[in-house]
Formats: structure tokens, sequence, C-alpha cells
């Protein structure tokens, strides 16, 4: 075993021993260095759109080519006022119902201080995006996972109604479901919402990837919801760090006052950009499409060929980037990752991370010829283990 191999093996396991909180990310942390000494390494977990360098580039020549654009403004006050009105219109809610900051995570993290105290009850869907369970165990809270079943990792509103307490304050959403991709259709996002208004509780449901679904936020749908979006997973401009929290005036309010200081880490020269990114979103919505146009066929023709070798289990799903198969006689898919890296240089987000052990987590929001070359790999090495 190589010194890369070494180090990823002990990601996995430290990873997973911190529990929730920081697992995920200091393993990709130290599954990029790992990456970066191994020509032949492949990755197929990334969970964003390859990022639009040119459009990128076309928007910071716009903003600063000819001048300085009148997006460049302090953001000191309460974030950038551009962006609030841009994101203000797409929801179709007033200024005052939008809080600039620095991505979803602190979005969500400030409405953790808002609504949660030590002690109260919140509800995470599981599996999971790390941070969820995270955010709430910060918060010293008392944690409930509410499933989301495979094959098509729905919520069950019976189930959910039984789980929520008169002490639920809180129940951790995302929209469209990371890992799995599942989307959680407007009749059931009011349903929640309306199980949630039963006790008083809110819902935060993580937005960032609900573009792909194409049903609008469910802040509309009762004032329940508050809803983290950015810029960074649909558009692929990570770099921006460019984010929002959207609610009703009281959920907002509520919000500013257990965060008086706002967002300080809100830049003012990246949210100068997010806001032109914002006001013209066409040419970024073309981008994520092509992008997915070009890779999805790939991923379906590779998880049909492997779901034939009875190799995985659950087709891909209808939108998105992400896909979340069971892999054929494995539970522990910790060490499934360790072996896949070890044995072909190939990464994939082990199940563990999300609270569900027997899956991986693959990601197609990138080239298309790099992602059939790994999915070739990821095959053939899968049918080798199972016949060794």
């Amino acid at each position: 075993m190589n010194s890369s191999s070494v180090r990823l093996s002990l990601a996995l396991e430290q990873g997973l021993k911190s529990g929730a909180v920081g697992g995920y990310t200091a393993w990709v942390r130290e599954v990029m260095r790992a990456v970066a000494a191994e020509p032949r390494a492949v990755v197929l977990f990334d969970s964003t759109i390859r990022e639009p360098t040119d459009l990128l580039a076309g928007l910071v020549r716009r903003a600063f080519q000819d001048g300085v654009t009148d997006r460049y403004e302090s953001t000191f006050a309460g974030g950038n006022r551009f962006v609030s009105a841009a994101v203000a219109a797409r929801h179709g809610v007033d200024l005052d119902q939008v809080i600039c900051t620095t991505g979803a995570t602190s979005a969500m993290a400030m409405a953790m201080r808002a609504f949660v105290r030590p002690g109260d009850h919140v509800i995470v869907e599981a599996p999971a995006f790390d941070l969820l369970p995270a955010l709430a165990q910060e918060a010293k809270a008392q944690i409930t996972p509410l499933p989301r079943r495979a094959p098509d990792f729905a919520i069950d509103l019976d189930e959910l109604a039984g789980l929520v307490r008169p002490d639920t304050k809180l129940i951790l959403l995302t929209q469209v479901h990371n890992p799995s991709g599942a989307v959680l259709d407007p009749s059931a996002l009011r349903a929640i919402g309306a199980i949630a208004e039963r006790v008083g509780a809110r819902v935060l449901i993580d937005e960032v990837y609900a573009d792909f679904a194409g049903l609008g936020s469910a802040v509309g749908l009762s004032d329940a919801f508050v809803s983290a979006g950015s810029l960074t997973k649909v558009q692929g401009l990570f770099a921006l760090k460019c984010g929002w929290a959207v609610g009703s005036k009281a959920n907002i309010a509520a919000m500013q006052a257990a965060n008086p200081q706002g967002d300080l880490g809100v830049s003012k020269l990246s949210h100068a950009i997010g806001a032109l990114a914002l006001e013209d979103m066409a040419p970024f919505d073309a981008h994520w499409r092509g992008v997915l146009a070009a890779a999805r066929p790939v991923l379906q023709s590779h998880a049909a060929a492997m779901i034939a070798d009875g190799l995985i289990e659950g087709g891909p799903p209808a939108v998105g980037c992400m896909y979340f198969p069971k892999v054929v006689g494995v539970s522990d898919t910790l060490q499934l990752a360790s072996w896949l890296w070890e044995a072909d240089q190939i990464v994939v987000a082990p199940g563990e991370f999300f609270g569900q052990s027997g899956h991986i987590r693959i990601g197609f929001g990138g080239d298309a010829e790099g992602l059939d070359v790994g999915l070739s790999r990821l095959h053939a090495a899968l049918r080798r283990r199972s016949v060794t």
C-alpha cells in the first residue's frame, strides 16, 4: 500500500470516528491531496456542476474592465442589496425576507442559532449530508432521524407526523435530496409544512440543488419553511461563496435577532460578481443543462450495465448530478472505498458519511468523457471484486 493509500484509508477511519461533525469534509481534503499526487486517479464523488470558468471570467471582465460596477458595494450593513433583490425576485418575496450569507452552510448555521436551544428536539432526514446532523449536534439538540428509504428515498408523511413532538423546533431536509437525488413534490412539501405548523416548528430546507427540480422554492408553500440556497452547486460558482436565507418576515426577523452582526464573512467582491450572475441566470442555466445532457446518458448506460451484472441496485434519479446506488453484497462501503482507491485509484464517497452503509455516492456533474472512463474502471473493479 503506497503512502497516498495509507493516508486515504486513515482519513476514512478518522472521518467516521469524528462522527458527523466534519468527517466528510476532512475526508475530502485528504482525497484532494491524494488525487493531486496520483496521475491515474479518477474522482467520482463530486457533487457540483463543473465550474463555468469562461462565464465567470466574463462576469469579472464585465464588472471591472470598463470601470467598477455599481454592484461592487459595501456588504457590512446587511449584504449586497443587488443579491438580495435578485434572490427576492427569484423566490417571489419581499427584500426583508432575504439574508445574504457566505453560502448555504452559513445560512443554515444562522437559522440554527435562531430556532434551536440546547435540549430542543430536531428531526433530521436520513441518509443525510453530514452537515445537517452536525449542525444539530453543535446546537446540543435532541436528534431524531427521519428515514428516507431506498430505492425512492421518499418521506413517509405519517412517519414524520409520528416523530414530531411538542418540543420539536426544527425539521432538517434537503431538496434535491443529498445524497440520493430524490425530489419532494409540492404536495409533499405542503404536508410537511402543515405537520411542522401544528407544533410551531420550522422546516429548514437546504435548496442548493432545487433548481434541478424546477419546482420553485418551498418557502411559498408554508411559513414554516426557511430556505438556504447558493450559487455553488447547480451553477458551479463555488468560488463566489454567494448564498442566502429566505423565509417569512417573522422567521427572517428571528434570524436577524439571533445573529445581530449578520454574516461578517460576506465578500464585497464575490457578492458583486454573484449579483451579476443572479441578474442574468440564463447562461448558467444553459451551462448546467448542457453538462448534464452530455453526462446523464453516460451514467445511465454504465449504471444499467452494472445493474445487469448484479453489482449495484437502484437506478439513477430523474434530476440532479448525484447517484446513490446500493453495492450488492457489500455492507462496509468504507472498506470498499479504501479498496477501490488502493486497487485502481478510484474515489467514490462511502455511504457511511451519509449515515447509510452499503451505498456509494457518485457525482456526474463534470466532464462526460472523464465520467465514462471512471465508470468503466469502477465497473471493472466491482466485477473483479465480486469474483474474488
